[in-house]
């Protein structure tokens, strides 16, 4: 029953991903400041931690329960240490190369302003990374390619008739997961 619903967890999470890098597609013409940039990193960033916490599910052999508590986190950093990183070694890399930019606090212009500004002035680090569109692009290619990966470890899709699916069995899954955050 746990590997089940941790399948369907990774599911929704590798979804999750997959609308970051739709949204990042969308909003990187308009990344006129600081602010905007910043938030394109977030749309990555989340694409990142959702694509490692859907392998992170694939992978447990620990109760659904235990991953949960496990992967209530967005430190990236800490999230890559929880699975076997032999096949994504470059996408581990880029992540922890990365990290000191990996801050969801960036998602606030504020906090984006205090992380990039040094002494008032935008330093090596703003250039360098969020203000490069290379840079950026090339991060936003790494997460692409994790969320690639992850798909490859999921069960496609398959067609069900409605006589297969069991109505108990669903409703008693959708509230184990809906309970997990109660505990």
């Amino acid at each position: 029953m746990d590997n089940e619903l941790k399948k369907q967890i990774a599911k929704s999470f590798l979804n999750d991903s997959g609308d970051f890098l739709k949204r990042y597609e969308v909003l990187k013409a308009n990344q006129t400041h600081i602010g905007n940039r910043s938030k394109l990193l977030i749309d990555i960033i989340f694409s990142f931690e959702c694509s490692l916490k859907a392998l992170i599910y694939l992978e447990s052999p620990i109760s659904l329960e235990e991953t949960y508590k496990k992967t209530i986190k967005h430190n990236l950093k800490e999230l890559i240490g929880m699975i076997d990183t032999s096949a994504i070694t470059e996408i581990a890399e880029t992540i922890s190369r990365n990290s000191k930019c990996f801050s969801v606090d960036n998602r606030y212009a504020l906090e984006a302003n205090k992380n990039f500004r040094k002494n008032g002035a935008l330093g090596e680090l703003y250039y360098s990374t969020i203000a490069n569109p290379v840079w950026l692009e090339n991060i936003y290619e790494k997460a692409c390619d994790l969320h690639v990966y992850v798909n490859s470890k999921t069960e496609k899709l398959k067609i069900k008739s409605l006589n297969d699916i069991d109505i108990d069995k669903e409703l008693d899954n959708s509230k184990r997961i809906s309970q997990l955050k109660k505990r």
